[in-house]
């Protein structure tokens, strides 16, 4: 594995998916014998759960900050980027001295924010001189087929930069684009899992009573991660059409209006003012253990958001707790959810929607039409070991 002995792990964001990555990423590592730095938002918590969970390999581990606030701007413009690069090296500089070891292979999770067109390669390459490699998070130009295939990626296109020479290939959750994305890159793709932290702490939860005490024997839909606008709207218009007797609905996430169009906020806020009574919105923030409560307590998880092309690890969790989802048919979701049979996607169509949801209701009752199997298939996929997998792959170069 040309001898990586260090590795620093780089995530720009906060937030449970993020730090949940780094989480997995760091303890796999440390149990293969390497050395890890993690730049993070919330190195502190990463820092406790590598203490926890692997605590005999402290000596080869120590995390830094790293402020969100640089990577707030989704259209960096060239020196912007370039400054995300080289703040990241000074990180790492920093980190080889706590370490006391030079950093062999730096891993971002996810690159998006540090790629775009029309940066010189050569000048990428002083700027950052370590071995790289990312997870491709928002692979947009390759799902809304903007590019064109077979050919090297140009200085005007997005993908420009992974032709550097310290890129040694792109890493994706999205299954689906890799043979696109090797026919441009002619450089190693690998497919990681949609890790995601399904494990339960607490006995009893808050959330889970008022779904039940609430729900009163209706079907559960849960939309969790309404911060995904798309999702909110499509299923506030799918509620007005179906039987507030059969169904009880759940929003839950962190909603932020900002977000949203004055169009859009206007639909939503008038939803929440003047709703059914079959309607609970938990609003806030959630811990993993807060959502894995309440996906415990849902019967169908909603899963529709026609604008939203990447991967989610909210899949993961479906798949763990055997959730029927509603999906939409295109791009990475649609497309996870038709291929391992753990629900059905939809076109937008309205009547089409009402009538899957029915149909979930009915055969959920009772759980003939969905295969547990194909639950437990999609979920192994996503496991530690091929976690060990895929980083056997990337590294070995």
């Amino acid at each position: 594995m040309n001898n990586i002995l260090t590795i620093a792990l780089i995530s720009p964001y906060a937030g449970n998916r993020f730090a949940t990555y780094l989480n997995y990423y760091a303890v796999s590592l440390l149990k293969k014998g390497k050395k890890v730095l993690v730049i993070s938002p919330e190195f502190n918590e990463i820092s406790d759960y590598v203490a926890k969970n692997a605590n005999r390999y402290l000596n080869n581990f120590t995390a830094l900050p790293l402020s969100e606030n640089i990577f707030t701007n989704n259209k960096p413009k060239y020196f912007e980027l370039l400054g995300r690069w080289k703040t990241i090296k000074s990180k790492i500089k920093i980190g080889e001295k706590k370490l006391n070891a030079e950093v062999d292979f730096a891993f971002f999770s996810p690159i998006d924010p540090f790629i775009r067109e029309s940066v010189n390669l050569f000048l990428l390459d002083f700027v950052f001189d370590y071995k790289w490699s990312g997870i491709y998070f928002n692979p947009k130009p390759y799902r809304l087929k903007q590019l064109k295939l077979n050919i090297d990626p140009k200085f005007l296109e997005p993908d420009y930069l992974f032709r550097s020479e310290n890129c040694v290939g792109v890493c994706v959750l999205d299954r689906f684009i890799t043979e696109p994305l090797k026919s441009r890159v002619y450089k190693k793709i690998v497919v990681f899992p949609e890790i995601s932290n399904v494990n339960i702490q607490k006995k009893e939860s808050v959330f889970g009573k008022q779904i039940k005490e609430m729900a009163f024997g209706r079907m559960v839909v849960g939309l969790l991660g309404v911060e995904q606008n798309e999702g909110i709207t499509a299923l506030i218009r799918l509620i007005k059409k179906v039987d507030i007797d059969k169904y009880f609905f759940v929003f839950a996430g962190k909603l932020d209006f900002s977000l949203m169009d004055n169009k859009q906020r206007e639909e939503v806020e008038l939803f929440m003012n003047d709703h059914a009574p079959n309607i609970l919105f938990i609003l806030q923030p959630l811990t993993d253990d807060e959502i894995n409560q309440i996906y415990t307590e849902i019967d169908i998880s909603y899963l529709y958001f026609y604008n939203y092309v990447s991967s989610n690890n909210l899949l993961t969790k479906a798949a763990y707790y055997q959730k029927p989802i509603l999906a939409n048919k295109d791009f990475c979701v649609g497309e996870t959810v038709k291929k391992f049979k753990i629900g059905l996607s939809v076109n937008g169509k309205m009547e089409e929607s009402v009538n899957a949801l029915e149909f979930l209701r009915l055969e959920r009752l009772d759980f003939k039409v969905f295969d547990k199997e194909d639950f437990s298939d999609y979920f192994a996929l996503q496991s530690e070991s091929f976690l060990n997998d895929a980083f056997d792959q990337i590294m070995f170069f």
